[in-house]
């Protein structure tokens, strides 16, 4: 599943044209403010610390109020999500959301 993740988040960057930058595999521990799926991902906004962002993952069980820990991939921009009929300014992908 973390191959077919990468492999769309590449291909999506080609398709856009939008830059993305590759992260180190960073983990992050936050909170699930949002959560929504669709076309076998879940999308979540995330409150870390003073940040709230929006990370996507393959398709997982979370609520809100949930405490997770994901795998920074890479983040992307003007990110048009066509299964949820939606563009998210800023998001990260992720490897896997944990719940903790």
């Amino acid at each position: 599943m973390k191959a077919k993740l990468i492999a769309f988040a590449a291909a999506a960057t080609l398709a856009l044209g939008v830059s993305s930058v590759w992260a180190q595999g960073a983990l992050h521990q936050a909170e699930v403010i949002d959560t929504m799926n669709g076309g076998g991902y879940t999308y979540v906004q995330l409150k870390e610390a003073d940040k709230t962002y929006w990370a996507a993952g393959p398709q997982t069980e979370v609520n809100k109020g949930d405490k997770v820990e994901v795998s920074e991939q890479m983040w992307m921009t003007d990110f048009k999500s066509s299964s949820l009929n939606r563009t998210f300014d800023k998001i990260m992908f992720v490897g896997n959301i944990n719940k903790k």
